[in-house]
């Protein structure tokens, strides 16, 4: 199961740009940090933690139409590009007979910005954060790829680039490859396995265990 920002598309830059400048338009800004550690959470629940952590103010009823439109202003700014041998990557595992699955909290609107139709066909099952009622680190995302995939917990590895993420797999039950590529190892150690590059999974498999 793969998370998409991060491990198989360089997006989060452009998440960050968007976040920021709306921020500037309330007269604040943010981090990208900031914005690489809430990565996996819903942005409806991302807002309210930046808002006070960079002490700016929002009216409640106001925090759809920004959601709204920090999304839009994302996809109208984001000039995408995937990581190397990502889709590779994938294409090898599902010659060797494994199941695929896309499990990211991103709205759907922007996965399928970021993943064409021709790419979302190496995937049995794709769910965005539309789809879920509870974000990363909920296990919710990962447990519902698993029962509609029909799979054990045990049958299931995660693919993950952000702490969040890394502890929503473990919340499910489920190993966790995390990938050095948006932040440190050191932001990483809950995963099972780091590895620095995607293509490095094809050697974790079939032996990959705990």
């Amino acid at each position: 199961m793969f998370d998409l920002d991060g491990v198989i598309v360089d997006s989060l830059h452009y998440h960050y740009l968007a976040w920021d400048q709306m921020f500037k338009g309330i007269g604040g800004s943010v981090t990208e940090e900031s914005i690489l550690l809430t990565e996996g959470m819903n942005s409806f629940e991302i807002l309210p933690l930046l808002l006070k952590q960079f002490n700016a103010s929002l009216p409640v009823e106001q925090h759809d139409k920004f959601i709204e439109d920090k999304r839009s202003l994302f996809r109208e700014i984001a000039k995408l590009t995937y990581y190397p041998n990502a889709f590779e990557t994938i294409e090898e595992l599902r010659r060797r007979g494994y199941t695929t699955a896309l499990v990211t909290a991103c709205a759907r609107k922007n996965m399928e910005k970021s993943v064409d139709k021709e790419h979302q066909k190496l995937f049995d099952f794709i769910i965005s954060g539309d789809d879920v009622k509870r974000a990363k680190p909920s296990p919710e995302p990962y447990l519902t790829a698993q029962r509609t995939l029909g799979l054990d917990v045990s049958e299931c590895v995660v693919i993950e680039n952000a702490p969040l993420g890394v502890e929503s797999a473990h919340n499910a039950g489920m190993i966790c490859v995390a990938v050095e590529s948006t932040l440190g190892r050191e932001y990483l150690q809950k995963a099972d396995f780091i590895i620095n590059e995607i293509q490095e999974l094809t050697g974790f498999f079939p032996v990959l265990k705990r």
